[in-house]
């Protein structure tokens, strides 16, 4: 009897405990709220008068943020932004960081469920925002930088946004870069080539060129382990890429919707290969692994895998504009020393049958 009253005394104190935990965040939840202000939307803390930039903004041409705004009387401090901010802005050309703001929130604002969180990975607020050329900060701001108008922490060493209007057409990453946040390169349209270095040693969140169709080459960092999800979703013009050894993980759909057409994979894959990493590959593309890792991929994998040592680098010259027929390859990627007999061939990067 003794066991059971001190069993039904604890469960009262965690009962009460529990209400108290549910009471505290009612009322902070109370406190809070989702507003209008000048055309921007905010999530004000009444508790602490800070404010976020919340979900769901549209603006057209370019738009500074404010360090404070004012509600009923009020001030509040705005620090954070969330991180699907802008989504969908396609208007919005240019915008600027106060110094105020100290983080990107994975956070979406609602008024029926107040903060939600979406992804800690995810720090581009401006996704699909295909007119924005350039992201700016304060140059006080003690979180983010600007460098060329990409958006980097402080101490660029994380790269979080790369404007999806900026026209230029190559990009390297900064030396100092160690991570790079999901989606951030997400949706532009002029950039052929990105050129990682070395430095980079995490791709966090995946989908870091989905929708950049205009992507052609692609250096990556040997030092990454992981390639995530959705990570050259729909690039239509990237034909080849070379995954570099020290990535031993692949996430699902990395190439749905891509013009992939030759993977040389060098790494080694002790959990196995995953069908869902081949989601949206044609059955023609070529993949070039290490041998110990063949039987992996054939498993996972109804196209060609070859062996490795049998990649001469000529894939990735298939995709030249040349038409000389010299540069003509079997569907292997291997260049062809005479005139090829029926079949079909690769020519400046485009299939054609000889009958």
């Amino acid at each position: 009897m003794k066991r059971f009253a001190n069993s039904t005394t604890s469960f009262n104190i965690s009962k009460r405990l529990l209400l108290l935990l549910v009471c505290i965040s009612t009322w902070t939840f109370s406190l809070s709220q989702i507003v209008t202000i000048d055309g921007l939307k905010y999530f004000l803390y009444s508790n602490t008068y800070e404010a976020d930039v919340a979900s769901g903004n549209t603006w057209s041409g370019e738009l500074i943020l404010p360090s404070e705004v004012e509600f009923e009387g009020q001030t509040y401090t705005v620090k954070g932004i969330s991180c699907v901010a802008f989504m969908d802005s396609e208007a919005l050309t240019m915008i600027r960081i106060p110094a105020t703001i100290k983080e990107i929130t994975p956070y979406i604002y609602s008024e029926q469920y107040g903060r939600t969180m979406v992804s800690p990975w995810n720090k581009n607020p401006f996704v699909k925002c295909l007119k924005l050329r350039s992201i700016e900060v304060d140059e006080e701001n003690p979180a983010m930088c600007s460098v060329d108008g990409v958006l980097l922490s402080k101490d660029e060493t994380q790269l979080y946004a790369y404007p999806a209007g900026k026209k230029q057409e190559s990009y390297t990453v900064p030396t100092k870069v160690a991570t790079i946040g999901q989606g951030a390169f997400a949706y532009n349209h002029y950039i052929s080539s990105l050129t990682m270095h070395n430095s980079v040693t995490s791709i966090n969140g995946g989908a870091i060129c989905s929708n950049c169709i205009n992507l052609k080459h692609v250096k990556l960092s040997e030092n990454i382990s992981l390639l995530d999800s959705w990570s050259f979703e729909k690039c239509e013009n990237l034909f080849f890429l070379d995954i570099p050894e020290s990535v031993t993980l692949l996430g699902g759909r990395v190439f749905d919707g891509s013009g992939i057409k030759t993977l040389v994979i060098r790494g080694t894959f002790p959990e196995g290969v995953s069908e869902e990493f081949f989601y949206g590959i044609d059955t023609e593309t070529v993949l070039y692994v290490q041998r110990s890792e063949i039987e992996k991929f054939k498993r996972a994998f109804s196209g060609t895998v070859l062996p490795l040592d049998e990649y001469t680098g000529i894939a990735n010259t298939s995709i030249t504009k040349t038409s000389s027929t010299n540069n003509i390859f079997d569907l292997q990627g291997r260049r062809l020393s005479g005139k090829p007999a029926k079949g079909m061939y690769i020519q400046g990067g485009k299939k054609y049958v000889v009958k």
